[in-house]
């Protein structure tokens, strides 16, 4: 697991803090497999979006901790 305190995608540090889940995934671990998953960038910036929608509906993160996340996603290469 990335146990580093906050996620960063491609080098980039969005300063959300990289919450541990129940099942021992943390976020960053979550994004890493969007990242292993995808077919191409669209679709790993798209499955981003998927899991920041979730954590703000869950209460986990805030719209502008999103909008970080989704931000380094969609500027990783």
């Amino acid at each position: 697991s990335d146990l580093g305190p906050t996620i960063v995608i491609g080098g980039i540090d969005t300063g959300v803090p990289n919450t541990l889940f129940p099942g021992g995934c943390t976020s960053s671990d979550l994004i890493a497999l969007e990242k292993a998953g995808a077919l191409n960038h669209g679709g790993f910036v798209s499955g981003v979006a998927h899991l920041t929608n979730d954590w703000v509906a869950m209460g986990l993160i805030s719209g502008a901790q999103k909008g970080a996340v989704q931000s380094a996603a969609a500027r990783y290469k």
